[in-house]
């Protein structure tokens, strides 16, 4: 069984560049391109892995994981979630790890840094 990746961000080349990195991880990349968007996507689809930005227009990817880590299903509350950061400054990724964040990656981003981060946090399965 593949896993699904939800990747959240309002720039499609952001996204389209994670697919890419992604291809051989051999996942299914479900696509949001705000933080509203993919609150409703984790209510209809199970998801393995969140991938957000911090900043989005509307809903900041902060506050979405404070939304995830409050929702009342089980599954959905559990989700690990990668924030994609641009800034330098360690406040923001205190308060991404205050609101419930799993990891923390840098933009622009690495292949290696992004592949190897959610492989850490992908079911066990196959290798």
């Amino acid at each position: 069984m593949s896993a699904n990746i939800l990747v959240v961000d309002d720039s499609p080349t952001v996204r389209n560049i994670i697919k890419i990195y992604l291809m051989n991880l051999r996942l299914s990349i479900i696509e949001a391109e705000d933080a509203a968007r993919a609150l409703q996507l984790l209510r209809l689809v199970p998801v393995s892995v969140v991938i957000a930005d911090i900043n989005m227009p509307g809903m900041d990817g902060i506050t979405f994981v404070k939304e995830l880590r409050a929702n009342p299903m089980p599954q959905v509350r559990g989700i690990p979630v990668i924030l994609l950061t641009a800034e330098k400054g360690g406040d923001l990724r205190q308060r991404g790890a205050d609101a419930g964040a799993n990891a923390f990656i840098q933009k622009p981003v690495s292949h290696h840094d992004l592949t190897e981060t959610v492989r850490q946090y992908l079911p066990q399965a196959a290798p």
